[in-house]
């Protein structure tokens, strides 16, 4: 099979144009509650250049987007929630990634997968980042949970709409980029859905 290697350099700057691509998407779609392209871009950029690039970008994206924020800042402990909880992402592009030759996977079968593990990593998101604020503010578990019902219409729309963007999205964007590396690096042998420096 092929595969295509990045070098460190490359990681970096895969790193900033993913921040970028998200934080960019992320003001543009502000007007639609909850519903964001961000994860599916953590999730594409760990896919393909590996966990430690996922998880940058996810980090750098919320403390950017976070920070400065028309609907108001996200700060101190929530702000670390946020961006513990946007990994998620990065952790099941990793596992795409190390599990699965993505060339013997069709696209219906591939958008199906995908999509899935985008509902399942949004409502884990979503389970943490509305239960975190109520515990953090002192209020028992059983409390907190509670906060999940005024919630709901919202972490339905990311649900949905991340199910939508990792099935649709997240592999156009991915095939888009082995595309382009194959024409910039050549071709080398071994695993076709690795984009990273190792063999």
């Amino acid at each position: 099979m092929d595969v295509l290697r990045v070098a460190g350099t490359r990681k970096v700057a895969a790193i900033s144009m993913f921040t970028a691509l998200a934080v960019a998407t992320d003001y543009a779609m502000l007007p639609l509650a909850n519903v964001k392209l961000m994860d599916s871009i953590v999730f594409v950029s760990a896919l393909a250049f590996g966990l430690e690039v996922g998880v940058s970008v996810g980090a750098l994206t919320w403390l950017v987007y976070g920070e400065i924020n028309p609907l108001g800042p996200d700060g101190g402990v929530l702000l670390l929630v946020l961006v513990g909880s946007e990994t998620i992402y990065a952790f099941l592009g990793c596992l795409v990634r190390r599990s699965l030759d993505q060339d013997q996977v069709g696209f219906p079968t591939r958008s199906l997968l995908w999509g899935s593990l985008g509902l399942i990593g949004a409502f884990v998101y979503d389970l943490i980042t509305n239960v975190a604020p109520g515990l953090l503010a002192g209020m028992s578990p059983g409390q907190a949970v509670f906060l999940l019902v005024p919630g709901a219409p919202f972490m339905v729309a990311h649900e949905v709409s991340d199910f939508v963007f990792f099935a649709i999205v997240a592999p156009l964007l991915y095939g888009a980029i082995r595309v382009v590396l194959r024409r910039q690096m050549g071709v080398v042998t071994g695993r076709p859905h690795l984009l990273d420096s190792k063999p």
